[in-house]
């Protein structure tokens, strides 16, 4: 069923389709939260972790590229079962099928607990991961 849409008193007529589906910073949150943790706790030494984490993110969004470019084929993969590869992509939509504000909103504070929690972590472990500086002791370029 295709989604009509009345600016300025014309009807234009989207290509999208109107499937429920969550939020896309609902998404991209999830799943920045689940690498984070495994970043912290399963990979505690790999290279460049909070770009993984963001990684993570727009990993969880891949499928919501049916949005952007009108193909049956991006559709089809959205609605289908490969679609949960991408961090329950396709759990979280149906779950989230009104697309609440709520249920994004509870998954960015889910992703900023767990941003809290790895910075705790890190800290404990590696200790201040900047220097101070004294008042006179400034390094110049």
């Amino acid at each position: 069923m295709s989604r009509n849409k009345a600016i300025d008193g014309r009807n234009l007529v989207s290509t999208a389709v109107c499937n429920p589906m969550s939020f896309a910073i609902g998404h991209f949150a999830l799943g920045a939260a689940v690498t984070a943790l495994i970043v912290t706790y399963l990979l505690p030494n790999i290279p460049y972790p909070r770009t993984l984490v963001l990684t993570g993110g727009l990993w969880a969004l891949v499928p919501d590229a049916a949005k952007l470019v009108t193909s049956p084929k991006l559709t089809a993969f959205h609605e289908s079962i490969f679609a949960e590869f991408f961090w329950f992509h396709r759990t979280l939509d149906r779950i989230d099928a009104p697309d609440s504000a709520g249920i994004s909103a509870l998954f960015v504070a889910l992703f900023f607990l767990v941003t809290v929690l790895v910075e705790r972590r890190e800290r404990r472990q590696f200790g201040r991961t900047s220097e101070s500086y004294d008042d006179g002791d400034v390094p110049t370029q």
